[in-house]
């Protein structure tokens, strides 16, 4: 799956979680270098409305702004969720960008002498590779040797809290519940270990409630798992009230996904055949949405399949064979079915 169509179940995972000022702030507390999350007035914290992305970025990143007391002033803590693959060696640069768009907006509010309240940018960074990045912006900046020492007082500075999934083990992620079965979630994304024991424990899954586990079920489904191998995972979970709660939520899911896969493929079928004559086209708005679903239901399914279903003439066998495949609990039971 590509990075622009992972954008946004990853963009409503986080935004849903961590927008809720209980998870915000168990996740801060616990992650943040103690002495500052000693210093902040946590009940304080607030959500600010507002995204501050460029344009550019917007397919591999998201944000958000809590507002916060530190001490009786002002502060702005900021998450900047990084889910590329590749790291950006001048992400202190960018982030020196958003930290300006957030200052001008306060000033805007805020006249002299109200002095700018202190930032925190905090960034999540979800790749499977540990970053080589800097973070600090001053290691960005060319400055001669024999100048170093007079030009670097004249230069912006600037450093960044970077929290790597990859580096932290899953037993380390800390807060509430469902802050950390979404931390779990995104580290788990790109290592392809959704379908884990990590992911899976029931200790967190029963205690998080009904919304944020079907959030989880909605992400690991976007995120093209073998549906087989994600029913055999949900009747592996030992806890009766929980397995039948989450079974019942992820057949809703998948029927959705189905039903969605199928009238796209329906509908490009139908579009290839008003070029090429009606029957042919519904012959292959059939065909489509078989394989479709095949995919959907199994993740992939092989050549001889594929072959098999293009060769199909009959557009009432075809049409058996879409719920058949929906059905189906092996590709080698749908293949007895041709």
């Amino acid at each position: 799956m590509s990075e622009d169509s992972l954008h946004q179940p990853n963009d409503k995972l986080l935004k849903a979680t961590f927008s809720v000022p209980e998870n915000a702030r168990a996740f801060f507390e616990n992650h943040l270098p103690a002495d500052l999350a000693a210093a902040f007035e946590w009940s304080s914290l607030a959500l600010e409305a507002c995204t501050f992305i460029d344009p550019q970025f917007a397919s591999s990143e998201s944000d958000l702004l809590f507002h916060i007391k530190l001490h009786q002033s002002d502060a702005f803590l900021y998450l900047l969720f990084e889910h590329q693959s590749t790291e950006d060696p001048r992400m202190a640069l960018r982030l020196l960008s958003y930290i300006v768009r957030i200052w001008e907006r306060f000033a805007k509010t805020n006249a002299p002498p109200a002095k700018l309240p202190a930032i925190l940018p905090v960034v999540l960074a979800q790749g499977k590779r540990p970053w080589k990045t800097s973070t600090r912006l001053e290691d960005l900046i060319d400055l001669p040797p024999a100048f170093a020492h007079v030009l670097r007082a004249w230069q912006p500075t600037l450093a960044y809290h970077l929290m790597e999934l990859a580096r932290i083990p899953y037993e380390a992620l800390a807060g509430t519940p469902e802050g950390i079965i979404t931390l779990r979630a995104l580290k788990a994304q790109p290592m392809d270990e959704l379908l884990g024991d990590a992911l899976w424990d029931e200790r967190l899954l029963f205690l998080i409630p009904e919304d944020a586990l079907e959030r989880i079920l909605r992400y690991i489904i976007n995120a093209d798992v073998n549906v087989s191998l994600f029913e055999e995972r949900i009747e592996k979970i030992r806890t009766k009230p929980l397995q039948t709660k989450t079974m019942t939520l992820a057949d809703q899911l998948i029927q959705k996904g189905l039903e969605k896969g199928l009238e796209k493929g329906l509908e490009k079928g139908r579009q290839e055949g008003e070029q090429s004559g009606m029957s042919k086209g519904e012959l292959r708005a059939f065909r489509t949405a078989v394989l479709r679903a095949l995919e959907i239901r199994h993740g992939s399914y092989p050549e001889g399949i594929r072959e098999a279903v293009e060769a199909l003439q009959d557009p009432k066998q075809l049409e058996r064979l879409i719920e058949v495949a929906i059905r189906s609990a092996s590709l080698e039971a749908f293949a007895e079915k041709l």
